[in-house]
């Protein structure tokens, strides 16, 4: 297991429950863009701005922020095709928007690639696009696929979730599951993929939704939440090196923010925030940085009733000090 990995799972250790994932097909499901108003009042984006949308995801925040003001916004995401729908729907804007495959966590070197030296605005919606349960790459297991879990098409971490299983020790198995997905039984969900593995390698969703569920007490597998949800989101969090690369693109986007500019971040794990919040903090300590709000804002009664997954939505903002 990688250094990094184990000591970003042991300095945060907590993340909040999350809902199982929705069975409907991927033809029925339209993803909204979580707390949009809010990012773009946060924002104030002004005519000629430059504007980055570190996780385009689905295009909305993009969308939002292009109908308000005359501005050039970047986009990126690590998602292939997430590029290509997020292109088509801001074809309307033309030359004002560019979208580009990349992973934020490469956002200077990126933006240095279009001649970009200087952002004005920075939006990070750390939710994941919905349309990605059933993109085949083994996020959901509500349907039997490959053990890939990664956003793009090379992990972040260097590692598939097929190889996390088969080749990690229980204790880093139970570490991940814990640190990650704060997953209750998660000494007992690694011991039961070892055994299993020594016999066979675990290759596909299904098959792993069928250790956790023989590995966990049976009201547990009858609980509210689905029995595998926090096991697989810990999967999805080590292979993509999310909090890793949630530090290196906050660093990267605030070393090339102009003075005044703004960055908002939308985050829905504990963790998330916490990595957030500890940056923002350190900025402002600094005399570098005023944050916009003194507690995070979350999602009104009104978007809940028409997006559930909005309720664990924690928006920050921080503005850069501009220094003569």
């Amino acid at each position: 297991m990688p250094t990094h990995l184990k000591n970003s799972i042991r300095t945060g250790r907590r993340l909040p429950r999350e809902n199982g994932a929705n069975p409907i097909p991927a033809a029925r499901q339209e993803h909204q863009s979580v707390m949009t108003r809010e990012v773009v009042a946060m924002l104030a984006p002004r005519s000629g701005d430059t504007v980055l949308d570190a996780t385009a995801g689905a295009g909305g925040h993009s969308e939002a922020l292009l109908s308000a003001a005359n501005i050039r916004l970047i986009a990126f995401d690590a998602d292939a095709a997430a590029v290509r729908a997020v292109r088509e729907r801001l074809a309307r804007f033309g030359e004002n928007a560019t979208v580009i495959e990349t992973n934020f966590s490469e956002t200077e070197i990126s933006l240095a690639s279009l001649g970009v030296e200087h952002i004005d605005k920075v939006v990070f919606d750390l939710g994941w696009n919905r349309g990605q349960l059933y993109a085949e790459r083994g996020f959901s297991f509500m349907a039997d696929e490959p053990l890939n879990m990664s956003y793009g098409v090379v992990p972040a971490s260097g590692f598939t979730a097929k190889e996390i299983l088969n080749t990690w020790s229980e204790a880093a198995l139970a570490d991940v599951f814990f640190g990650y997905g704060e997953e209750r039984y998660a000494r007992r969900i690694a011991k039961a993929i070892v055994e299993v593995r020594r016999t066979r390698a675990i290759e596909t969703t299904r098959e792993l939704t069928d250790i956790i569920a023989r590995a966990v007490p049976a009201a547990y597998r009858h609980g509210r939440l689905h029995f595998a949800t926090k096991t697989f989101q810990a999967l999805r969090i080590a292979v993509n090196d999310e909090l890793r690369a949630l530090e290196r693109g906050l660093r990267g986007a605030w070393n090339i923010l102009s003075g005044n500019g703004r960055i908002a971040v939308i985050s829905f794990h504990s963790t998330e925030d916490r990595v957030v919040k500890r940056l923002f903090r350190e900025f402002a300590e600094e005399g570098r940085g005023q944050l916009l709000v003194k507690k995070p804002l979350t999602a009104t009664a009104e978007e809940l009733a028409g997006n559930p997954s909005a309720r664990s939505a924690k928006l920050r903002g921080i503005e850069k000090v501009l220094t003569i």
